[in-house]
């Protein structure tokens, strides 16, 4: 005899739901690391260039709080650009993601194809009560899909629902 778990209306009429609103914050200190590094990279790829052209090195050094200082704000607006832009749904025949900030993509996940499911949860996950949900599939070009920002009970819903199997004899 099998045990069927309950799933949401929203995912029982195949609508869409969107990330937690805590997660913006988990997106936002990725995306801020990102963007300073990158900015540093780039000042760091401009030194050849100031001593070549033998700028004053006061110049220089202006350049390094000014990357720091200007890379929050795209890293803040790519941030939450990201997250309003992740959307899911798990209907009778599997997993729907929809997300991209420029270049969108639309990956459905028939629940034939789950070979196996992790939750994951990282330090700033925990502290915001959230966890990622990641879907291994077979047959697939990469074989993984991750949907990161769910509250941890949801993915942990997410994760029954996806791997039920009503026709499964316990």
């Amino acid at each position: 005899m099998t045990e069927r778990t309950a799933v949401s209306p929203a995912v029982a009429s195949n609508q869409f739901e969107h990330l937690d609103p805590r997660a913006r914050w988990g997106f936002r200190l990725r995306a801020l690391i990102g963007f300073e590094l990158l900015g540093l990279l780039a000042v760091l790829l401009l030194v050849p260039l100031v001593v070549k052209l033998e700028l004053p090195g006061r110049m220089f050094l202006w350049l390094f709080p000014l990357a720091l200082t200007l890379a929050p704000i795209p890293a803040w607006w790519y941030a939450g650009a990201r997250w309003r832009r992740v959307r899911y749904a798990l209907g009778p025949l599997g997993l729907r993601i929809q997300r991209g900030v420029w270049w969108r993509s639309d990956t459905w996940v028939p629940r034939s194809r789950v070979q196996h499911i992790d939750l994951h949860r990282g330090p700033l996950d925990r502290r915001l009560g959230l966890a990622g949900l990641r879907v291994y599939t077979a047959g697939s070009e990469l074989g993984k899909l991750s949907l990161n920002g769910l509250p941890h009970e949801r993915a942990t819903a997410l994760r029954d629902a996806l791997i039920r199997v009503d026709d499964d004899v316990v």
